[in-house]
């Protein structure tokens, strides 16, 4: 019998800082900094939120090479949707909450 594979670690965004190519995102208190292939674009961002009365939450997904991004938000009922990572990016930055799932052991 083979043990499960660890789950990931899902930590909150504490800030990001960005290049125009890449963003280093720090995460939480532990200091722990992931870089991502991409920098915030607010037109993407507006996009995204398009329609939306609120904007609730963003997760960011780099535990592959593929990075995705969701974001959660309200009409009349919860939405969810799938996003560039320059939106969820420039959402966070805007200080939206976000959350970032990583490799174990990042």
């Amino acid at each position: 019998m083979t043990a499960p594979a660890p789950a990931p670690l899902t930590r909150r965004l504490g800030g990001l800082t960005s290049d125009g190519s890449t963003t280093i995102v720090s995460l939480g208190a532990e200091e722990l900094h992931v870089v991502l292939p991409g920098a915030p674009d607010r037109r993407l961002a507006t996009a995204a939120a398009a329609g939306l009365r609120r904007v609730l939450h963003v997760r960011i997904d780099a535990r592959h090479t593929d990075v995705t991004c969701t974001l959660t938000g309200a009409t009349r009922l919860p939405v969810r949707r799938r996003i560039p990572l320059g939106a969820a990016l420039a959402l966070a930055d805007a200080g939206t909450p976000t959350d970032v799932a990583t490799p174990v052991g990042a």
